[in-house]
């Protein structure tokens, strides 16, 4: 289920827009890839830019957040923390089963599920439940 950017994600703010439109973008890829699992070249390219990103992209959001002074840093902090948790277990379970020489169809089921849970369960569940706070904290910072 491909996810597309609407403006009831933007915390109004061009670079965290920018950069949860990336990562958008990314959870994206991987689903497109997961309807070829047999290719398992994408799907690891794009669940591991997918976790590389996050983490830089967390680690950018919580800088910018200290730097306007967000009052719920501390509680977006915990849920990157959280979402970093999963992110890697799940990326260490994709890198697990798609070094099988055969993917049975339980895999793709757990593979398509990971997929989900990163689309629906983690970045829209957390921007529209947490970052959607940051909406007047945190300046346009605009995009040239």
């Amino acid at each position: 289920m491909t996810i597309k950017w609407d403006a009831r994600f933007s915390v109004n703010n061009a670079i965290i827009d920018a950069e949860h439109k990336l990562l958008l973008t990314t959870i994206n890829g991987l689903e497109m890839a997961l309807r070829h699992p047999e290719d398992k070249e994408p799907l690891l390219f794009f669940i591991d830019q997918l976790y590389e990103y996050s983490i830089e992209h967390f680690r950018h959001e919580e800088a910018l957040q200290l730097q306007y002074f967000f009052p719920f840093r501390d509680e977006n902090k915990q849920g990157h923390d959280e979402l970093e948790i999963e992110i890697t277990r799940i990326r260490t379970d994709i890198h697990a089963i798609l070094k099988k020489d055969n993917l049975l169809p339980e895999d793709i089921a757990t593979l398509r599920e990971h997929s989900a849970f990163l689309a629906k369960g983690w970045l829209m569940k957390h921007i529209l439940t947490e970052d959607l706070k940051m909406k007047g904290f945190m300046g346009s910072d605009e995009v040239a």
